[in-house]
């Protein structure tokens, strides 16, 4: 296991906690040259993130199509692979932030600590061009707040870290894409958070995303309601035509197919399958107006094999569509299914993105 380690000094944020280094990142043995350089963060060390990240890592048929190193504790991924069987990678960013003493299913100030200090120093090496996207594991809202740190998702916190002035959380599962216009807010809070100026915002962003990171040639998408059946003109309320439809208007006046809104009690039917002839299968992404509404469609479709894409960042960034898990931490039961696709998908966009440069 080759172990690099972050330089140390200050943090530059209010939220940081660590420095990732600026070099580039060697793992494995093939040609640099395209194959894609991925970073993998450790998520909550007392999850299931390290279990499915080092069989990732251990993963031959991944490997060797894409560089692989992952920022973390090194004691961590030492125990981890002592207790699952498998071997330590080849190569690591110490984050210079020791998680403790881990229990699995046991989350600490300590472990949590360190998957914050894992998730900054990855996407700092993406900024500093040493990795072209990072793949996140699981971590623990909770666990994280609990130590004073302002973090209410990986999203939010790597807008702020890298000062992007809007993203769109989509989820991605072969043809179907589903983003979301609100995302780790209060159910109660979203009828007030929404407003014409936020949707068509995140219209722009998922259509520029669609074709430039999915490679999507012109987009159709497919805006939902917030109310039930959309409103019906007005009597279950009126943020539809209030808020929604002049948004949609205003994102087609600036180009992008995008049509609604419809009842998301229906307009999820037949998405990904042109064949299906259902409503949604008519578009190549639906946007949510709202967490659950957006992400139950998502997980149904096939929960463990979808991706959590963060559109708008000026860095790659899938992650896995699944907790922390910490139930099953250290059972060896820990499926690697989202965290294979995330880094498939993301190797797709950074190779997509380095032959359009």
């Amino acid at each position: 296991m080759h172990v690099r380690r972050t330089p140390r000094g200050q943090p530059r944020l209010a939220l940081s906690v660590s420095h990732s280094s600026g070099a580039s990142v060697a793992a494995g043995g093939g040609s640099a040259a395209r194959r894609p350089r991925l970073v993998l963060t450790m998520g909550d060390p007392a999850g299931v993130g390290p279990e499915v990240a080092l069989k990732v890592l251990a993963d031959t048929s991944i490997s060797r199509d894409c560089d692989l190193t992952i920022a973390a504790d090194p004691a961590v991924l030492e125990q981890w692979a002592r207790r699952l069987s498998v071997p330590l990678p080849a190569s690591v960013l110490d984050i210079g932030v020791s998680a403790g003493v881990v229990d699995a299913g046991r989350p600490t100030d300590d472990g949590a600590r360190a998957a914050l200090a894992s998730i900054e120093a990855a996407a700092r090496l993406c900024m500093s061009g040493g990795a072209e996207a990072m793949v996140t594991a699981p971590v623990s809202k909770a666990a994280i707040a609990a130590t004073g740190a302002t973090f209410p998702g990986h999203t939010e916190f790597l807008a702020a870290l890298t000062g992007a002035a809007g993203f769109v959380m989509t989820f991605v599962q072969g043809r179907r894409r589903v983003a979301l216009t609100t995302t780790h807010l209060p159910l109660a809070e979203v009828p007030a958070a929404l407003t014409t100026e936020l949707v068509a915002g995140k219209l722009e962003i998922l259509a520029s995303g669609l074709g430039s990171w999915l490679g999507v040639r012109s987009p159709r998408i497919a805006v939902t309601g917030l109310n039930p059946h959309a409103g019906e003109d007005g009597r279950f309320g009126d943020e539809e035509e209030r808020v929604i439809a002049p948004a949609v208007a205003r994102a087609r006046d600036a180009g992008i197919d995008a049509s609604g809104p419809y009842s998301a009690d229906s307009i999820f039917v037949g998405h990904g399958d042109p064949d299906s002839g259902g409503p949604g299968s008519l578009y190549d992404a639906i946007l949510a107006m709202y967490h659950d509404q957006g992400t139950i469609a998502a997980k149904l479709w096939g929960f463990g094999q979808c991706v959590n894409l963060t559109l708008g960042l000026p860095v790659v960034r899938t992650s896995v569509d699944h907790g922390t898990a910490f139930g099953i931490a250290g059972r060896g039961e820990a499926d690697p299914g989202s965290m294979i696709a995330a880094v498939r998908l993301a190797a797709g966009i950074a190779g997509r993105l380095a032959e359009s440069a």
